[in-house]
């Protein structure tokens, strides 16, 4: 079957990286943040996530193995995805940036990995998952985007159960997640034997309290955490993104 490789009624073709990341999303559907970038980034350049086999997990449109593809130079990568539509949008992604052979598309539910991956698949595990309790804030405007911010279709304790059983002993897990929920997720990640390596807080601007934290775990791993410099994601200007994150979108 032929992919449609241009944005068709309701779509939107969009460019970063310096134009080397090229993405379809839906206008009304889920569209990626900025979130998914920083982890690609942190995972590469902070927690030496080079080689060996990688799993995104929830990968929406593909933009994580897009950008660890094309921006970062990686191989290797599985992406998995549960909504039919944004897998099928994920799949013209990956052929419109040709790079069908550094990743492969897998639909599935990463509450299930065991039926579809053997314990100890993969080196490294990236995710990008739901934020919101089921009841929390505004309601999105669409089922996909609901199931990609919500905890409907997956909880944190899953993410978790997930990651442990598709990393090898050693193995990493890298996650964005909100500041507020640290204590949760830390928590969460040691009740699977996942210890907290090396974590980054995300601050909008540099006097303001962060936002998100980037978290890098191992399984099996010992404690000892390090807590690298703040990220800073604007400039005095709020609309002009800092050096080191203009470089990582640009």
């Amino acid at each position: 079957m032929r992919l449609e490789l241009q944005a068709g009624p309701g779509e939107t073709l969009d460019a970063i990286c310096g134009g080397e990341v090229q993405v379809l999303q839906r206008r009304l559907g889920y569209r990626f943040t900025l979130d998914p970038l920083l982890l690609a980034h942190f995972a590469v350049y902070e927690t030496g996530a080079l080689r060996g086999r990688l799993m995104d997990l929830g990968t929406g449109c593909g933009i994580i193995p897009l950008v660890l593809a094309r921006r970062l130079g990686r191989k290797d990568i599985t992406a998995l995805e549960l909504q039919p539509r944004l897998f099928s949008l994920a799949e013209r992604n990956l052929y419109l940036n040709r790079c069908e052979r550094e990743v492969s598309l897998v639909q599935g539910d990463l509450r299930r990995v065991g039926e579809q991956f053997p314990s100890g698949s993969f080196a490294h595990v990236l995710c990008n998952p739901p934020y919101r309790a089921r009841a929390s804030g505004r309601s999105s405007l669409s089922i996909e985007k609901a199931i990609a911010r919500h905890e409907l279709a997956c909880e944190l304790a899953d993410v978790a159960r997930a990651a442990a059983h598709l990393l090898v002993t050693r193995g990493s897990l890298c996650m964005v997640y909100p500041a507020s929920r640290f204590g949760d997720l830390v928590s969460m990640l040691r009740d699977h034997r996942l210890e907290p390596r090396t974590a980054r807080w995300v601050h909008p601007r540099g006097d303001r309290p962060a936002k998100l934290v980037l978290l890098h775990a191992v399984k099996g791993g010992r404690a000892d955490l390090t807590v690298l410099p703040p990220l800073v994601v604007h400039a005095d200007d709020e609309h002009a993104f800092t050096e080191e994150v203009r470089a990582m979108i640009v």
